[in-house]
C-alpha cells in the first residue's frame, strides 16, 4: 500500500494538536509527533511546538510537507492525551494503518472538550472541602469551604459560557468566594474563615499549569515554560485580585476579620 506523506503530515498535526489543547506538554507533544511521522513512512521529522502552535516538517527522499496549526482554544482533559499515546503506540507496533489512525484521532477529536459539568461541579466541591480539611479546619468549615467552592464553580461555568477572559473570570470567581464566606461568617461567627476561604479558592488555582512549565524547563523547552509560568501567574494574580478587592473593601467600610 502506498502511503502518502502529505497524510502523514496530517496525521501528526492533528495528533499534536489534540495533545496541546488538552493540556500535554511541548516535549510530549514533539516526541509523539516525530513517532508517528517516523512510524508512517518519514525519513526525518522536525517539530516545534508552543502553547499557541505547532510547525512540523517531514520529509521523504526530496520531498518535503510542512503544516503549521495555531492553537486557539486550550483546556485540561488528558483522557484525550491518553487515547493520542495509545493510537500513537499502537500506529509505532503497525496494528494501525495511517488511515485508520487518523480516523481514531478524528474520534477523539470528537469528543467533548471538556468533562461534564456535573463532574467538574462536584469536583469542585469536593476539592475545596478536602483542601480545608487538610488545612486543619473543623468539619463545619470544611462544609462550607466546599459549599462555596460548588459556588465557584457554578461562577466559572457562567462566565464560560459567556466568553469571559480567563483571568477575569478568575477573578471575579476569587471575589464571590471571599463575599460568599464573609456572608456566611456573620450568622456564624465560629466559621474558621481563612481555611474556609483558602480552600474555596484551590480549585481556581494554576497547579496543572505550573507543573506543566515546570516540565516543560526540565526537558529544556524554555520557550514554553516561559509562556506557561507567566500564564499561571496570572491567574495567581487575579485569584489575589478578586479575594483581596472585596476583603480591602470590608476592612474600610469598618468590618473585622480574625
Amino acid at each position: 500500500m502506498i502511503i502518502h506523506m502529505a497524510d502523514v503530515a496530517d496525521l501528526v498535526l492533528l495528533a499534536g494538536q489534540l495533545i496541546l489543547e488538552n493540556g500535554g506538554e511541548t516535549f510530549r507533544v514533539e516526541e509523539t509527533m516525530i513517532r508517528m511521522a517516523l512510524a508512517g513512512g518519514a525519513q526525518t521529522a522536525d517539530v516545534f511546538a508552543i502553547p499557541q502552535g505547532i510547525f512540523c516538517t517531514i520529509n521523504q527522499g526530496l520531498k518535503t510537507h510542512t503544516r503549521v496549526v495555531r492553537i486557539h482554544h486550550r483546556g485540561f482533559n488528558l483522557a484525550k492525551v491518553l487515547e493520542v499515546n495509545r493510537i500513537s503506540r499502537q500506529l509505532s507496533a503497525e496494528i494501525l494503518t495511517v488511515e485508520t489512525a487518523y480516523e481514531e484521532l478524528l474520534k477523539v477529536d470528537r469528543l467533548p472538550r471538556r468533562y461534564p459539568t456535573g463532574i467538574r461541579l462536584l469536583a469542585g466541591a469536593s476539592g475545596s472541602a478536602a483542601f480545608s480539611y487538610l488545612l486543619g479546619a473543623h468539619k463545619g468549615s470544611v462544609f462550607v469551604a466546599g459549599v462555596t467552592g460548588l459556588l465557584v464553580m457554578f461562577v466559572m461555568e457562567f462566565l464560560q459560557r459567556k466568553e469571559i477572559l480567563n483571568f477575569v473570570s478568575v477573578a471575579i470567581a476569587g471575589a464571590v468566594t471571599a463575599l460568599a464566606n464573609l456572608a456566611i461568617r456573620q450568622f456564624w461567627p465560629e466559621l474558621q474563615f481563612d481555611l474556609a476561604v483558602i480552600g474555596s479558592i484551590m480549585v481556581l488555582a494554576p497547579g496543572l499549569a505550573i507543573t506543566t512549565s515546570v516540565r516543560d524547563a526540565l526537558f529544556e523547552d524554555l520557550i514554553s515554560a516561559s509562556i506557561r509560568g507567566v500564564e499561571a501567574f496570572g491567574v495567581a494574580l487575579a485569584i489575589a485580585s478578586g479575594v483581596g478587592s472585596v476583603l480591602t473593601l470590608y476592612l474600610w467600610i469598618g468590618g473585622n476579620l480574625p
